[in-house]
């Protein structure tokens, strides 16, 4: 556990780091993306906490790709990388023909009659997945499970990174002031109303459950294959079918079966969880009558 800990206090450390830098950096996004300021915030503060905990795995001698699940020759992982963007999307599918077909959510009416208005939120939802994947799992996955998993952990690099991935995806803090307003101190606003998400647990519940879940289900992947891999391209399906299913698609709340998604982007909720359980279990029955390969002993 005081691996943990070391890592509790260096995210710490990140979100002051990230609360100083936030407002160069947002200028900086600016020149190329109109981005909300308390997500580059969040993005530098990952940023930040990925090169401590590479300075945490140097510190214990550990070799930098191995721990960060970069192993793998580059055939092998494009490999892996493409076809767990594959099984993503695929993945995927029931939970999106779900939301459609009980009206949870609904297409726009405009893609109705113009489909190839589909291609440009295609496009943002591969570069959306993949930017989000590579940067996550590296930090979760690679760097957060390793360091656990060498503590002599394995359980916990399990579970502990998982609950961290799904706790940092509601941190709050937005900014309510037009973008004139902004300036060196409103990265300490942001981080002064970073966790005001979790003064009404019971409204996050469901969307928590089910990114623990894929949590779970992914550092599984990790300690199985030995490698991100296919833990990012099954993460950039993932963010890439919500992502366009959010820029293509109306949330009806008033829908019997609106319960089925969270209030966290109204499509992450108890339907996802169900969704994820029932992989985590046909993984778990699959993997354990597997044989495991020798290289990879040491994650087992």
């Amino acid at each position: 556990m005081r691996s943990f800990y070391r890592l509790v206090a260096m995210m710490a450390a990140s979100l002051l780091a990230a609360a100083v830098l936030a407002y160069p950096g947002w200028l900086a996004v600016g020149l190329v993306s109109a981005q909300p300021f308390h997500r580059v915030l969040e993005r530098i503060a990952m940023l930040v906490a990925l090169f401590g905990l590479i300075w945490m795995l140097r510190h214990e001698r550990l070799g930098n790709r191995e721990a960060l699940g970069y192993t793998l020759p580059p055939p092998v992982f494009v490999r892996q990388l493409s076809l767990g963007f594959a099984l993503g999307l695929i993945l995927m599918m029931p939970l999106v023909a779900m939301l459609l077909g009980l009206g949870v959510r609904q297409v726009k009416p405009e893609l109705e009659l113009h489909p190839l208005l589909l291609a440009p939120e295609l496009l943002q939802g591969v570069f959306t997945g993949f930017a989000v994947g590579f940067i996550e799992e590296t930090f979760f996955r690679g760097a957060m499970q390793t360091v656990m998993t060498k503590d002599r952990a394995p359980v916990l690099a399990i579970v502990l990174p998982s609950l961290v991935y799904a706790s940092v995806h509601f941190l709050g803090g937005e900014l309510r002031v037009p973008p004139d307003q902004i300036h060196w101190a409103s990265g300490f606003t942001v981080l002064g109303n970073l966790f005001e998400r979790f003064e009404s647990p019971a409204v996050l519940l469901d969307s928590f459950v089910a990114l623990f879940s894929v949590g779970i289900l992914l550092a599984l992947v990790r300690r199985r294959t030995g490698s991100i891999a296919a833990c990012i391209g099954l993460h950039a399906g993932w963010v890439c079918v919500i992502t366009m299913l959010r820029s293509t698609t109306l949330h009806d709340p008033d829908t019997q079966w609106s319960w089925l998604v969270g209030s966290y982007d109204a499509v992450i909720g108890w339907g996802a969880f169900s969704l994820i359980a029932l992989l985590i279990a046909g993984f778990v029955t699959i993997t354990m009558r597997a044989p495991v390969p020798r290289r990879l002993e040491v994650w087992q």
